[in-house]
């Protein structure tokens, strides 16, 4: 749409500017986790910039990685990790309630380099830069941005260094069919799921899944969104606990069974 391709050309204007706040996880991350015992943190002082990032990278043609906000998080071994995002009005001192939260999770993060001849200088990663351009030449078809919520993707700097994302799931608020996938059941401002994932760094981006709010003639076009992010790691229960588990309940279901047919 045309108010994306303006940021776009925005973004473009900047290449010589590398430590401008494109994909940063600094203030977002959620932690490290060794998977072995129950344990949760949350962020609640974020914001996303307007109502529809996710949805519109759920999308053929992807989206704008500057309309997802971006956490991550560090395990050391396998774990069970439930993570919920809540629109929350008072998360920043701009940012509004009303965010329709969907987010996608990803193994591998954005990179960061530094720049060998000044310390001082990091090149972050975002969707114009020299590394992502040359890797959206590469697809066999037209994408607005390099994000894809419900797919891997790759993203780079203009240091040239390129990481890709490999995707593990995505979780929207909403009844039915949303666009690019399917809502939670429940339209509450409040989306969560579980996911069993492996030893690894991961990344959370999060945005909008109001389709219809990018339009132009929206006044909340670029609204700052509050939401609070949580996560909420548990051990994954052993092989053996599961089967006796397993038999324990088919052992309770056949006995209702034959007190049925007595």
């Amino acid at each position: 749409m045309l108010t994306r391709h303006f940021v776009l050309a925005l973004s473009a204007a900047s290449l010589s500017l590398p430590a401008l706040a494109h994909v940063s996880y600094t203030g977002r991350d959620l932690g490290t986790y060794d998977g072995l015992s129950s344990t949760s943190n949350t962020i609640s002082n974020q914001a996303v910039s307007g109502n529809y990032g996710w949805a519109d990278a759920a999308d053929a043609d992807w989206g704008d990685s500057h309309k997802g906000k971006w956490f991550k998080f560090t395990l050391t071994g396998d774990a069970l990790v439930a993570l919920t995002v809540s629109a929350h009005a008072g998360a920043t001192s701009t940012s509004v309630g009303g965010l329709l939260p969907g987010f996608s999770i990803y193994q591998g993060i954005a990179p960061t380099s530094v720049d060998p001849s000044n310390a001082a200088v990091s090149y972050l990663s975002y969707d114009t830069s020299t590394a992502s351009t040359a890797y959206k030449a590469s697809l066999p078809f037209p994408v607005e941005g390099v994000w894809h919520a419900v797919g891997d993707f790759q993203i780079g700097n203009d240091f040239g260094a390129i990481n890709t994302l490999s995707f593990k799931g995505y979780s929207v608020d909403g009844v039915g069919a949303v666009q690019g996938g399917t809502g939670d059941g429940l339209l509450d401002g409040i989306t969560s799921k579980t996911f069993a994932l492996g030893a690894g760094t991961y990344s959370l981006i999060v945005g909008g899944a109001d389709y219809e709010a990018q339009l132009g003639s929206n006044p909340n076009l670029a609204t700052a969104y509050g939401m609070s992010v949580g996560i909420q790691v548990s051990s994954v229960p052993e092989p053996a606990t599961v089967s006796l588990y397993a038999l324990g309940l088919a052992g309770l279901l056949m006995g209702a069974r034959r007190r049925k047919l007595r």
